[in-house]
């Protein structure tokens, strides 16, 4: 009952903080939101030696259980203890081996089966003790607090050992913010009381005052015994042999649970990585298990070969080791969620503040009280097993070690580390606001467009100019100065990309649209939510510049000036050709234009072509070339990696992020894109391209590896870097020259805001310095929306940005959080980079990585009482139904999932 009310209180603070924290399971992750990455770093480690632990205990206790049966009088076969103990490893080790759903399977028959017997065995003991069955003396105060009430308590917290797991599944239910505090509480509870009544009923039948003696002569024949007692022979065997297949159903799901940790932090960067691979076809951490799997052997074959007794003192030791540090690590769970809540001001008194304070004092006082009493759980005196329990504050350090020195080692790998997201949180409602300041958006490219969109949801008047006449943006070809050619397609799949509310995969297109469907999609978009209303298309903002009263400014082409609140830009990145100088370029005879100036491959047909620089234009124009040139030459300055667009046919970015899984080929997949991508494309240099200098993802990815075709097929031709022009060809730096006829330079685009003042930004690295790559630092009212690139699809991350610019009018409009948001925006300076080291030039010195930045504006949003946006988000506002052959999402709906297979590549569950 002690253990119950603790564990309850444990309960009700776990399921508080996992309503805010999405994660996919292991404590160590909501440690790290609580208490820090090193804190976290030694919960994991002491999480893995104590289910490693107890899955040792467990199969040891196997072979015991199983040597005792059959040792039995009435059976009469001496069998020595190892032999099964060996047979239950080598069987889990087969099934860890195989997938989860197979273990799954067997470990919920075997399970449901003793708590079957058990059941029948209680009522027939009920129905011939009657009252007698519930002896009270189990309460006297001698009892409950003799002095080895803390090795009880231990016992106590062990029969709950696992029950977090139903709670933890429920992140892959639809609605885990009810199902997980909902299935921690019924785990709790139904546990609760089956042990209570079970143990009850077992001691009135061995009598109160006996029960003790007879557990303590024959601990493994005692419950068998009173079942012979109570229910026969029949009974008897059914119980021995349903001990023996619940003792190896929990040994199974003990080292499951003991893999998938291996599998997480190996994963996570503090293991090694090797154990963070699993198989292809079953889809199971089969090198973690492995590893387990031989450590039992090892641990468990040596105690017994030093004559250690099987179960008073391996089962025992190892089983109470593992208690011991599963209570250890719920202690460190429940100060977290203190540490958690202390930050926020949603905590409630109850759930953030009195029940993770009573459940950590109720762990602590249990973990100190057993860990003191070891010897006694062992019955031995050895120092060697009284200092068992030191173990686990010395896995503790060595994992607090291993996160500090992977901080200073690998500042990228420590962001990735026990990373978790916070819940969106959708059931936040904005007061009505009636805004009286218009403002105006400039660009009607899809981040204008979500800017636009998201305007109109929250009632903001604006006006809305775009100098092109249609949406699209740089998407289409026919608008002056946009970079598009035939050949260009999307670089990230449909099935990550597409705005709120109109997913791409919902959409007629394929894997990787054309910049056609890419137009066509992004106008239909404009349609189905009503945009084309709002914009002045044909009208360009010829200057924006700040005037009295934090006012704006803005000269159209028309010749109209208007005044408004704050300008919002928007007008893309990839307008602006960004030219290289090149000794004796002036001289050469030839052609020099820039990929924003190419169009088509056919344009190409006759001449000797140079195409300088490997960026994703780059290559794609040059695989264009050594189709349609006479003679095509790619120059590289640096080593790239190239990116299939495809591993074992599902497109990769949708693989990498788990939305799509792989078919099942066999043999072993790494979790680590590194590897995968090497693996895959090989040794580049032997295609004449310097080797990488970078790790993946350090630079914008290359989804291209068309171009590795080209070179092998000796259609196209790597170069080193320029060395200089002549009048009729080109120098390296390795010293060859060729002849050639036209240059295409691939060379990057400058960021340029031409209707704004330079002088009113201060520039770095060739881009505008603006917090959170929005808002100006020095000019109230002046915002960018899109001057960002990171490692995915931008249209979502566009729409997150928008709501940045809202809170930040709101603000402005109310009076609510402002002081909070022009502090910010004058002195916060967050590392949104994620410890990525991105190459140096300029096209990254505006590069973020995806993930930090959606984690800090999410930190944002909480902390400013924003709501969160979904799918549904926007769906009241649509004015027409979503394109043909889509799917139509409900509002209600947290999100809209693919009609695909979610991965099923292990997590923490």
């Amino acid at each position: 009952m002690i253990a119950t009310a603790i564990l309850l209180c444990f309960c009700v603070a776990f399921s508080a903080m996992t309503r805010r924290v999405a994660n996919n399971g292991a404590f160590y992750l909501l440690v790290a939101r609580g208490l820090g990455k090193p804190v976290a770093g030694a919960s994991a480690y002491i999480a893995v030696l104590a289910y490693t632990g107890l899955s040792m205990g467990l199969v040891t206790s196997f072979g015991y259980f199983f040597h005792e049966t059959l040792a039995d009088p009435s059976i009469g076969i001496d069998v020595p203890w190892w032999v099964f103990t060996a047979v239950g490893i080598a069987v889990v080790a087969f099934l860890g081996y195989r997938n989860v759903d197979l273990s799954a399977k067997v470990l919920g028959v075997l399970m449901a089966a003793e708590f079957a017997v058990l059941i029948v065995l209680d009522l027939i003991i009920m129905a011939r003790k009657g009252i007698h069955a519930f002896p009270s003396a189990v309460f006297a105060p001698h009892e409950v607090f003799a002095p080895s009430v803390g090795i009880t308590l231990m016992f106590a917290f062990a029969s709950y050992v696992g029950f977090e797991s139903a709670a933890l599944y429920g992140e892959e239910t639809r609605n885990p913010e009810r199902s997980i505090p909902r299935a921690a509480y019924i785990s709790v509870v139904v546990i609760a009381i089956f042990y209570f009544i079970t143990t009850w009923v077992m001691v009135g039948a061995a009598g109160p005052h006996d029960a003790v003696a007879k557990a303590r002569h024959d601990p493994a024949m005692f419950v068998l015994n009173i079942a012979d007692e109570f229910g026969g022979e029949l009974l008897k065997d059914l119980c021995a042999v349903l001990l023996l297949t619940s003792v190896l159903a929990s040994y199974l799901a003990l080292h499951n649970a003991s893999a998938r940790y291996t599998f997480a932090i190996a994963a996570d960067g503090i293991a090694p990585k090797r154990l963070a691979s699993f198989h292809a076809r079953h889809r199971s951490p089969h090198y973690a298990s492995l590893c387990i799997s031989v450590l039992t052997v090892v641990v468990v074959g040596l105690l017994g070969l030093g004559g250690a007794d099987p179960y008073v003192v391996i089962s025992a030791g190892l089983v109470g080791l593992g208690t011991l540090g599963i209570i250890l690590v719920q202690a460190i769970s429940a100060s977290a969620v203190l540490g958690f809540f202390a930050r926020r001001n949603d905590r409630k008194m109850w759930s953030g503040v009195v029940a993770p304070v009573a459940a950590t004092i109720g762990l602590v006082i249990g973990f100190v009280s057993a860990a003191i009493h070891f010897s006694t759980l062992t019955d031995s005196q050895s120092p060697a097993v009284a200092s068992i329990p030191y173990l686990l504050p010395l896995a503790g350090v060595l994992g607090f070690i291993v996160v500090v020195r992977l901080r200073k080692r690998d500042p990228s790998a420590y962001f990735r580390f026990a990373r978790t997201q916070l819940r969106p949180r959708t059931d936040v409602v904005l007061s009505p606001v009636d805004y009286t300041s218009t403002y105006v958006i400039v660009g009607a490219g899809p981040a204008g467009m979500v800017m636009a969109r998201a305007m109109l949801k929250e009632g903001v008047p604006f006006d809305w100019f775009e100098r092109h006449s249609d949406f699209g943006g740089i998407w289409d070809i026919d608008n002056t100065g946009s970079p598009m050619y035939e050949e260009a397609h999307f670089i990230t799949s449909k099935f990550i990309s597409g705005f709120y509310g109109a997913p791409m995969y919902m959409y007629p297109l394929p894997d990787y649209p054309s910049w056609r469907q890419i137009r066509d999609y992004i106008r239909q978009f404009g349609d189905e939510w009503g945009l084309r209303d709002a914009v002045t298309f044909n009208t360009e903002v010829i200057s924006a510049s700040p005037v009295d009263d934090g006012r704006w400014r803005v000269v159209l082409s028309n010749g109209e000036t208007r005044d408004y609140a704050g300008v919002i830009a928007a007008p893309g990145v990839t307008w602006h050709g960004s030219m290289p100088d090149y000794p004796g370029m002036s001289d050469f005879i030839g052609t020099v234009s820039h990929s924003r100036d190419f169009r088509c491959g056919r344009e190409l047909a006759g001449k000797t072509v140079l195409v300088v620089g490997a960026g994703n234009s780059g290559v794609d124009i040059a695989c264009a070339a050594a189709t349609h040139a006479e003679a095509a030459y790619l120059s590289v300055r640096r080593g790239y990696r190239y990116v299939p667009k495809y591993i074992a046919g599902i497109p990769t970015d949708a693989l990498l992020a788990g939305v799509l899984v792989p078919p099942e080929i066999g043999g072993t997949m790494t979790m680590d894109p590194a590897d995968i991508i090497d693996q895959l494309v090989g040794d580049l240099t032997r295609f004449g391209l310097p080797a990488p200098d970078h790790a993946p993802f350090e630079t914008h990815p290359i989804m291209n590896t068309d171009v590795l075709h080209h070179l092998g097929h000796g259609d196209l031709v790597a170069k080193p870097d320029i060395s200089h022009f002549d009048t009729s060809g080109v120098t390296f730096t390795d010293g060859t020259r060729i002849e050639v006829d036209h240059v295409i330079m691939a060379t990057g685009y400058t960021y340029e805001l031409p209707f704004i003042d330079r002088e009113l930004f201060d520039w770095k690295g060739g881009r505008p310095d603006l917090y959170l790559n929005i808002f100006s630092r020095e000019h109230e009212g002046l915002y960018v929306v899109g001057f960002i690139e990171f490692v995915d699809a931008a249209y979502k991350r566009f729409d997150e940005m928008a709501q940045m610019v809202l809170m930040d009018i709101r603000a402005r409009e109310t009076g609510v959080c402002r002081d909070e948001l022009q502090w910010l925006k004058a002195h916060d300076h967050p590392d949104l980079r994620g410890g990525v080291r991105y190459v140096d030039s300029p096209r990254h010195s505006s590069y973020v990585d995806a993930t930090a930045y959606m984690d800090y504006l999410a930190e944002l949003r909480e902390r400013l009482g924003w709501p969160d946006i979904d799918e549904g988000y926007y769906w009241s506002m649509r004015s027409e139904p979503i394109g043909k052959h889509a799917a139509t999402p409900s509002a209600a709906d947290d999100t809209v999932e693919p009609a695909v297979v979610v991965s099923e590549a292990p997590t923490m569950t």
